[in-house]
């Protein structure tokens, strides 16, 4: 199983913990493979990983995990109607960044097109409601 071997190259890089490697091998073993990996690294590109979220000139440093969204809760909180309570997490792994759409009800966008999970990069722009962020 792929996810598996994942996993194994993640923790033995460092870059997960045994607790979490081991709810995510439990994840990966019970048919969620895709979401027990999404945020790991499959190769390395630390040169084209982003470092920052640029939302309305303001700098925010991207850690392991940014949950982006409505709620106080949230890392990045938006104040836009149109971003759901929970509406996007970004992960950087390994020198890999990417981003998943927490089941949003209006979607996240990287450079105008709709994505459930996908890679970023420098330059990409993502859309969330009405709100526009930039990665450098």
């Amino acid at each position: 199983m792929k996810a598996l071997i994942q996993l194994r190259e993640a923790y033995a890089a460092g870059h997960v913990s045994t607790s979490t490697l081991e709810s995510r091998i439990a994840l990966a073993l019970s048919g969620a493979s895709e979401d027990a990996v999404w945020d790991l690294p499959r190769w390395w590109h630390r040169r084209t990983a982003p470092r920052t979220l640029v939302v309305d000139g303001v700098e925010w440093p991207l850690g392991p995990s940014l949950r982006i969204g409505r709620s106080s809760s949230c890392d990045l909180v938006l104040p836009d109607d149109a971003v759901s309570r929970r509406h996007a997490e970004i992960a950087l792994r390994g020198g890999l960044c990417a981003i998943r759409d927490l089941g949003s009800c209006n979607g996240t966008y990287v450079n105008g097109r709709p994505v459930t999970r996908a890679r970023l990069r420098r330059g990409d722009e993502l859309q969330l409601g009405e709100t526009l962020l930039q990665l450098r």
